[in-house]
């Protein structure tokens, strides 16, 4: 029989919604933080998201990045914007990440 420990996976989404200014980046931050703490994946949903600050954004997603790989998990974002990506391609850091003109689009 399997160890349960070993078995288990929690998911958690986070799905900003409007212009990710500075607040909205706090705040998005701040949650990261706390769900990479106690959680395997992390999936940030940008699709309804504007970046406004793609450098910050990579940079704040850095720490809880690290925090997922190192305990087995990963971060991974969807709905990116091409400066996000762009960003997220320079940085070395474990941050999962599909573009937002590869997703399909949602039927009508």
């Amino acid at each position: 029989m399997a160890d349960l420990g070993q078995t288990r996976w929690l998911t958690a989404v986070l799905r900003p919604a409007g212009a990710l200014d500075q607040p909205a980046l706090n705040r998005l931050s701040a949650a990261l933080g706390h769900v990479a703490a106690s959680t395997d994946m992390v999936i940030v949903d940008l699709t309804a998201a504007e970046v406004t600050a793609p450098r910050t954004l990579a940079h704040r997603m850095r720490a809880p990045a690290r925090q997922l790989q190192q305990a087995g998990g990963c971060l991974l974002v969807v709905g990116a914007p091409p400066g996000l990506m762009a960003e997220l391609g320079r940085a070395t850091d474990p941050v999962a990440a599909f573009a937002s003109s590869s997703l399909p689009l949602a039927p009508a």
